[in-house]
């Protein structure tokens, strides 16, 4: 219980410090100063916002052409560009479409089905 007591009598002096120097910065500061550190601060803000906007545009625009780098040094001459990899992977992904290398496409029913199982007379 005596925490407590504490901590409401630290939260009440805080206030009651936040309060009174307030009032003694606006009876003793002039105001222009007050006007000068406001616009000041303004400024600032305005021109650190203008900065990261810059530095953000900037950014995206190394990073995309930077990922356009990488995939055309990662992609085969004969694979064409990421657009068309992405055209033909759709093209294939719809539903009862043929993926390449799939049991489907090679005319066989299932791909845990083994053509030579029958030969080899046993199967895994």
């Amino acid at each position: 219980m005596s925490r407590l007591f504490w901590l409401g009598t630290g939260v009440a002096l805080t206030v009651v410090v936040v309060v009174k120097g307030r009032q003694v910065v606006r009876r003793y500061a002039p105001a222009t100063l007050v006007d000068q550190a406001t616009a000041t601060a303004q400024a600032t803000g305005s021109a650190l916002s203008e900065a990261a906007s810059r530095f953000l545009d900037d950014f995206r625009a190394a990073r995309d052409e930077r990922a356009e780098q990488l995939s055309d040094s990662l992609l085969a001459r004969t694979q064409g560009s990421v657009d068309d990899l992405r055209a033909r992977r759709d093209a294939t992904s719809r539903p009862g479409a043929a993926r390449p290398g799939s049991a489907r496409a090679h005319g066989r029913h299932s791909d845990l089905e083994d053509p030579d199982d029958d030969e080899l007379g046993y199967s895994f």
